[in-house]
């Protein structure tokens, strides 16, 4: 029998690998950075950026049940506007997507370092801190390279813990706050001392959407799934308000627990291991070696999951002929095994030129992000040119959260900032070098190339409008605040109706409507 992805997950199972992934660094470090960006308002941060993702999630919870495909995110956009887009946005989500798996190993050797001295030093890791790193990665791939079965089993037992542990920490140290009196220090700060700009930049830099990204993962093993109609929106939904609750716990905690930060100036906060920090400063000591074990089972978690994603993608590049063919080819136990090694192998690299959590949250944020506008053009391309096509989830009032949904996304990337978008244009650039040299004698370059074509331009006005943008986001000051947000606002809105309208039928769409689409994702 052919060599497959097996079917073998069920709802919890793809429940835990979103909630997995979500519910990791961010609690570590994220609550900290955004607290820094603005002060006590970050708790409203922290549940914006949540029902933000909802809509995002809730747009991908469709595609995903209709359409249940191993790195299905990669593939939506080239089945809807050909070649172009169906590459620009998996090879944004290769190199985002790895570099996850490394960050989140830097957040576990960062805490490691209160009591492993000489890990982490001048904000950076450490020659032996990086050693430790190598092989925390070496350790997803060893897991995952034996098949989704053990993976799921994995990281399900992970993350029961690593719900419970952030709920401790959250509930012991508000507790701990208000039996001190720590809590009276409230009253001398302003709740939004940076404005709404700090908010905004909190979301995006502050590591808040970084840490709801995670939802993704039940939509890129939903060719993996046993009931993808039923399950892959379940788990995408449910993971989402799950992260919203602990993380809006935890905002509230942190800024409760805080000493008394002076002339409300939460810039000048400084700590590399946060909540170990604040826990010592109330001498609970089992809550400090709690939070040690958090900190090396959240991260490991969601690297782990990242790491096992991504790898999907690969696999999804590889059966679209965007890389070699040999990148789909599976081992016994079901895993599309080279694919593993050559994200395993990236996560490696990126230990190089970033080696902090902060140094990578902003550009994995805003790349990632920008793959994720394209599920709506995608939701309501899909919506035109496959009418009749069974969904198992149809998502109410499209049309309204679809346009919602792309401008909320939009505004995230803008809010990154320039000097992270600049940097993340150079990547995009050279994997659109890559595909027109690979794809220029095809006949069909015109067909693959322009129906994306407005992705490109999208892009550079984003990067055009942060140049020009408010001073708070890197910009030169132009546009100032809220004329930048209008700005960025109108031109997502005209972006989204051309995508909308550019859509072709591509092979895909006529194996779909054919009924013979890609065989082997549905074999056992």
């Amino acid at each position: 029998m052919k060599k497959s992805l097996k079917k073998s997950l069920n709802l919890l199972q793809l429940t835990f690998a979103s909630t997995g992934a979500i519910i990791g660094s961010g609690w570590l470090l994220g609550i900290y950075f955004s607290a820094k960006y603005t002060g006590p308002s970050s708790i409203i941060s922290w549940i914006a950026g949540g029902f933000a993702v909802i809509l995002i999630a809730l747009v991908y919870s469709e595609l995903g049940s209709m359409l249940p495909l191993a790195g299905g995110i990669a593939r939506y956009p080239k089945y809807t506007h050909g070649a172009l887009l169906g590459f620009i946005s998996s090879w944004i989500l290769i190199i985002s997507g790895a570099a996850v798996s490394s960050i989140e190993a830097e957040a576990s050797v960062q805490y490691l370092n209160y009591y492993i001295h000489g890990l982490y030093i001048n904000s950076s890791l450490t020659p032996s801190g990086l050693l430790i790193t190598f092989f925390i990665l070496l350790l997803f791939f060893i897991i995952n390279i034996f098949g989704v079965k053990i993976f799921a089993k994995t990281n399900t037992f992970l993350t029961w813990f690593k719900l419970a542990i952030p709920v401790i920490v959250a509930s012991v140290l508000t507790y701990a706050a208000f039996k001190s009196n720590n809590i009276s220090s409230l009253n001398h700060y302003s709740f939004m001392p940076y404005g709404f700009g700090g908010m905004m930049k909190s979301i995006s830099l502050g590591g808040i959407m970084f840490s709801f990204l995670g939802f993704r993962q039940a939509v890129e093993l939903a060719g993996e799934s046993k009931n993808p109609g039923r399950d892959v929106p379940l788990a995408t939904i449910i993971s989402v308000i799950i992260g919203i609750i602990i993380y809006g716990a935890l905002s509230l905690s942190f800024i409760f627990a805080v000493p008394f930060v002076k002339s409300n100036n939460w810039h000048a906060l400084n700590y590399s291991s946060p909540f170990i920090s604040l826990s010592q400063n109330y001498n609970l000591i089992f809550l400090t070696v709690l939070i040690i074990i958090g900190a090396i089972i959240s991260p490991f978690g969601t690297g782990l999951t990242y790491m096992s994603t991504t790898s999907r993608v690969s696999y999804a590049m590889s059966k679209m002929n965007f890389l070699p063919r040999k990148l789909s080819q599976f081992n016994k136990y079901g895993i599309a095994y080279i694919s593993l090694i050559f994200i395993f192998c990236l996560s490696v690299i990126y230990l190089m030129p970033f080696p902090s959590w902060q140094s990578l949250v902003g550009i994995i944020t805003s790349s990632i992000v920008f793959t994720y506008i394209l599920g709506p053009v995608s939701l309501m391309s899909f919506r035109k040119l496959t009418p009749n096509l069974k969904r198992p989830f149809y998502l109410p009032f499209a049309a309204i959260i679809s346009p919602i949904a792309f401008i909320i996304g939009s505004l995230i990337i803008y809010w990154s900032g320039f000097g992270v978008l600049w940097k993340l244009f150079i990547g995009i650039a050279v994997g659109c070098i890559i595909f027109i040299i690979k794809d220029y004698k095809k006949k069909d370059f015109k067909r693959n190339f322009l129906p994306g074509l407005w992705f490109l331009f999208y892009i550079i006005t984003i990067i055009i409008l942060s140049y020009l943008g408010s001073k708070n986001f890197g910009g030169i000051n132009i546009l100032k605040f809220p004329y930048d947000v209008i700005a960025v606002i109108i031109a997502s809105l005209i972006y989204y109706a051309i995508s909308i309208q550019t859509f072709i039928k591509t092979d895909e769409i006529k194996m779909i409507l054919e009924e013979q689409f890609i065989s082997e994702e549905f074999d056992e």
